[in-house]
Parts: C-alpha cells; structure tokens; sequence
C-alpha cells in the first residue's frame, strides 16, 4: 500500500485528526478537519466540511510515507553519507585561487557558477548545496546527502475518523 491508496481514500468529505507533528503545533493536535479539495498537488483540510477552500497537505514521495491501520505517516527525507563517487566529484571541483579572490574583492561569483556547471555536467547538480534536485540535498553543513528515499524522522501523524 502506498501513495495511490492513500490518494483514494483521502477523497473530499474524509475527516482527519492529526495526531502528531514535528512543528510544534500542539493546538492542532487531536482536532477533526475535512478534506474539502483535492488535486494533483495534495489535498486541502478545513474544520468546515462545507469549506472549498483550506490548508493544502501536500502528498508526499511514496517513500515518505507509511499507511497504518488507523491513518498514515509522513517522514522526512532521511540523511546518508556520501558515497565514493560523490566524494570523488567533489574532490575534483575547479579551483582558482585568484578568480577567488576577484571574486571577494569584487562582489562577483565566478568560481561558484564554474562549481556549478561542473557539477550539473557531471550529474551531480544537487553537490552544489543550494537546491533538491530528484530527491537529493547536499547539505554542506553535516556533509551529508539528504535523500528522500530514505525515511528519517516523523513529520506528521494523521489518523482517519
């Protein structure tokens, strides 16, 4: 069971409770809101059933979720190291240190449009660190690859009613 079921039942006229998020939202917690419109994108929920218009709950990648018996789960896209072929290109990005300097001294981004040609030309465009590029982020920070076809932590937890 995956995206598609989950699609099927979320039809207008179903109620949810959310009963877990990630953000915080404690007053959301526990309360009953309708699907009052959905489309390719997700579906939107309002406490109105009679409502059109609501908050858009966006489907997620099939990877990222979990059908329960009494609702479903979304993840977030879990983190991995980066594998030998992404340290390699990553090894091997073009350096110049005085373009660098120019580059400070004058406000311009020469080198980081280099990195970044580099990158997209041998298809690992989502190195530069900036943008998800087919489900992948390199976060520069952790060094790490976060990937969403990896589960990570509970996002949000909805239950059917």
């Amino acid at each position: 069971m995956g995206l598609a079921d989950l699609k099927r039942k979320l039809i207008k006229g179903t109620a949810l409770k959310m009963i877990y998020n990630s953000f915080g939202k404690s007053n959301l917690i526990g309360v009953k809101r309708y699907v009052v419109k959905t489309n390719t994108k997700g579906v939107y929920l309002n406490l109105n059933p009679n409502e059109d218009k609501g908050s858009l709950l966006e489907y997620p990648r099939n990877s990222l979720l979990e059908l329960t018996e009494k609702g479903f789960k979304i993840y977030e896209a879990g983190y991995r190291d980066l594998n030998e072929k992404e340290k390699t290109i990553l090894e091997h990005i073009p350096k110049d240190e005085k373009q660098q300097e120019i580059d400070l001294i004058s406000d311009t981004n020469v080198m980081y449009y280099r990195k970044k040609m580099y990158l997209e030309q041998s298809g690992y465009a989502y190195l530069i660190g900036a943008h998800e590029k087919e489900g992948l982020y390199y976060d520069i920070n952790t060094n790490k690859i976060r990937d969403s076809n990896i589960k990570g932590d509970l996002d949000l937890e909805y239950e059917f009613i």
